[in-house]
């Protein structure tokens, strides 16, 4: 499991440079400001995507505030530089962002939303335990919008109510620790409400019970870091693996193909994180915590774009 040793140590050295911080209410007015890359200002990392079907662009969200790119250009959102972590954009309404992490002026800010598309946000939940949690993975249901889930501390929270009130799911079966940051990397199914996957180092785990009970979907991947799932069609699943790097399923994960062409990744680079085009799921984008990559042609071929 040299791979599985290899991705826990550089995210530890990730997570060990996240606390260069200011304030949760930074943003102000609307600004889309062109940029040259995500690092124009401080070396800066990428934490989560989200791509807003309507508008037909990508949020990216880092270390440093969020960015969109559009039409091949980059841009970075508003004044915001608060450590989004765990953000999950919502899959009909791009004006709705969940996100966690850490504001800039430091400590962990719970779980805040925006209805403004990323310009300003409001703190919904601080957390279960007292202190504020800091969900380094974090998912939003496309089958119901109204459940979430995040991961802190070993703990699987989950809201049912589009995050008014939050309860411990039991995640019976579910290592403690994954590639997200520390966190298993959560996905949700996207026709089936009830149902989770996570990569975790011991394999795909999916649950069928909103995140009670886990088990194991092929044991032949190795460790996984990030899972994608089509939004059109759930049984096209991606994952990136020990044993194949970037993998393809049509069956829901039974069977399993590689689909690395294009993806020109180090040794010790991984992919953490997909998202797709919700109309056409054919076109869907692969992120490292530094680049990221697209697809036209559902993940048979890659280039990199940021």
């Amino acid at each position: 499991m040299a791979w599985v040793v290899k991705m826990a140590l550089i995210l530890a050295l990730v997570v060990a440079g996240a606390h260069r911080l200011e304030s949760l209410s930074a943003s102000n007015k609307t600004v889309l400001k062109p940029v040259r890359s995500i690092s124009y200002q401080h070396q800066n990392h990428i934490h989560g995507l989200g791509y807003d079907s309507q508008n037909q662009r990508l949020f990216v969200a880092t270390h440093y505030g969020i960015f969109i790119w559009q039409d091949n250009k980059l841009f970075q959102l508003g004044e915001n530089r608060d450590d989004f972590m765990g953000f999950s954009l919502h899959p009909t309404n791009p004006n709705v962002i969940y996100t966690s992490g850490h504001p800039t002026s430091g400590g962990n800010m719970g779980v805040v939303r925006s209805e403004d598309g990323g310009v300003t946000f409001k703190r919904i939940f601080q957390g279960l335990q007292g202190e504020p949690v800091d969900f380094h993975s974090m998912t939003i249901s496309p089958a119901n919008p109204k459940i979430l889930y995040g991961w802190h501390k070993g703990k699987l929270y989950r809201t049912k109510d589009g995050g008014k009130t939050w309860e411990f799911a039991s995640a019976r079966g579910m290592p403690q620790q994954g590639f997200c940051f520390g966190a298993p990397c959560l996905t949700p199914d996207p026709k089936d409400e009830r149902g989770v996957y996570a990569g975790t180092p011991k394999g795909l785990l999916v649950s069928h019970d909103f995140g009670e009970n886990w088990s194991t979907v092929n044991a032949s991947l190795g460790g996984v870091a990030g899972v994608g799932v089509a939004p059109s069609d759930p049984q096209r699943l991606f994952a990136f693996t020990e044993n194949l790097r970037l993998a393809y399923s049509q069956n829901k994960g039974k069977t399993w193909q590689a689909r690395n062409n294009g993806l020109k990744l180090s040794r010790d680079e991984f992919i953490f994180a997909f998202a797709f085009e919700q109309k056409n799921s054919n076109q869907l984008f692969a992120a490292t915590p530094e680049r990221i990559f697209r697809s036209a042609d559902g993940g048979q071929n890659w280039e990199k774009i940021l």
